[in-house]
């Protein structure tokens, strides 16, 4: 079984390389999540509390912990600190006020994604179910779109 989910993340990890150029992903360190891709941001810029003011439509914040399971969570800061958004339903989501670094997990059930828009709802980068990032910047996102 652990060799199945290693090959699994291998494969998640190598589609996620193939469709987006840059990709570097990580589980949260307070919350190791099995069969998650990881791998180091670090952003030479990326500052905590980025996004006093972030939000999405639709969507109150709360305070941070682990992220659920069949949801995207979505972090105000690095590292998933900060507040956290937790995104259930299959739709477009619309964001206001990110102005900088934060965090993104995809804990959809396997095979589900979750992409980050521009403004004119292009693509910037997309993230396969199990896949956690450290870092992002959310300067140029405008929407999420998940599964």
């Amino acid at each position: 079984m652990k060799l199945r989910m290693l090959l699994i993340g291998a494969f998640a990890a190598l589609l996620a390389t193939l469709a987006v150029p840059s990709a570097a992903t990580a589980a949260p360190a307070d919350h190791p999540i099995a069969g998650v891709t990881t791998q180091s941001a670090n952003p030479a810029n990326a500052i905590a509390s980025d996004n006093p003011n972030a939000g999405i439509s639709g969507v109150s914040s709360q305070a941070v912990g682990p992220c659920p399971y069949t949801a995207v969570c979505v972090y105000t800061d690095t590292y998933f600190g900060g507040r956290m958004f937790v995104l259930y339903q299959c739709r477009w989501y619309s964001l206001t006020n990110w102005n900088g670094w934060g965090s993104i997990y995809n804990n959809q059930t396997w095979g589900a994604w979750a992409d980050i828009m521009d403004q004119n709802r292009n693509p910037i980068r997309g993230f396969s179910s199990g896949v956690a990032w450290e870092a992002v910047d959310f300067s140029p996102v405008w929407y999420i779109r998940m599964c």
